[in-house]
């Protein structure tokens, strides 16, 4: 069985390449029956939420009947297990996935590719951020173009719009925290783009919680900050605003580039599900088809 990491980073990947249109990626997904919804479909390929089996492997169908009736020569996405490659008929377009526990790697090039084979280290969920790591070594210049992302998207220039104060409120209020902001990340600074709450301000960047929490492609939850061995002595925590607890979640451009948050905060600890982890991811996918559109 294949790592839903890996096949998730498959399936974007091949998007990227392909310059697939996501409407089309959703109009063949539906096609096939598909019946995850339209958000659950555009998160999976920004990378914040998972699918099932099942529609993972209807989706990477989906991808690959695009690619077959567009000609396309870009490697296709790979399915679960080899028995769904099999029954797909689309074997010959996916490179050979070899897995070890250490890391996986492409070994055969799929029809039509002369590219280098590549390798990449999958440590664990943070197999997304691997892949770009790997292919932005030089990290300096990866900080210069999510820089380069955030002033273009036009967020810092717009202030407070109501689109993004629709979401803040709609997750303070499911999850009954005290607030709920969405942050972006500049070089040096937090900036606020809406807070529904007390808790949420402009303040350095070496202060902010939601800078931690673009360094990677993950759901940050801290439940209770006061007793954290790696919290408790944090400014946030000990002054101001006291905060206990914490779950943020990043958010990116449609270039992948983590700009900022979506973020929950409240003076008192709370607990947080895998269910509620997955609803954080929903709404960071809501906030990025806002950015997007």
């Amino acid at each position: 069985m294949l790592s839903e990491y890996v096949q998730q980073w498959s399936a974007i990947q091949t998007v990227r390449a392909a310059d697939l249109r996501p409407d089309d990626v959703l109009q063949s997904y539906f096609a096939l029956g598909g019946d995850a919804d339209e958000l659950e479909v555009k998160g999976y390929l920004a990378g914040v939420v998972m699918l099932s089996v099942p529609d993972r492997d209807l989706l990477a169908h989906a991808i690959n009947e695009l690619l077959d009736s567009t000609g396309s020569m870009v490697d296709g996405a790979h399915y679960s297990d080899r028995d769904a490659t099999s029954s797909s008929g689309y074997g010959d377009y996916l490179r050979t996935l070899v897995i070890s526990p250490d890391e996986f790697d492409f070994t055969a090039p799929s029809v039509g590719d002369d590219t280098a084979t590549a390798s990449v280290g999958t440590g664990a969920p943070a197999l997304l951020e691997a892949a770009a790591v790997a292919e932005i070594p030089d990290l300096d210049e990866a900080e210069f173009r999510r820089l380069q992302a955030l002033h273009e998207s036009g967020l810092l220039d717009t202030g407070a719009e109501e689109r993004f104060d629709r979401l803040t409120r709609l997750a303070r209020d499911h999850f009954g925290v005290s607030s709920s902001s969405i942050a972006l990340i500049t070089d040096d600074a937090q900036v606020i783009k809406s807070v529904t709450g007390p808790l949420g301000e402009d303040m350095p960047r070496d202060l902010s919680l939601c800078a931690v929490t673009i360094e990677f492609d993950r759901t940050l939850v801290i439940n209770d900050a006061s007793t954290h061995p790696a919290w408790r002595h944090h400014p946030l925590v000990t002054g101001g605003p006291q905060v206990r607890f914490y779950a943020g979640h990043p958010v990116c451009t449609a270039g992948g580039w983590r700009i900022g948050t979506i973020c929950l905060m409240d003076d008192q600890p709370r607990a947080f599900t895998e269910d509620d982890v997955q609803i954080l991811r929903r709404l960071a996918a809501q906030v990025q088809m806002e950015i997007w559109v």
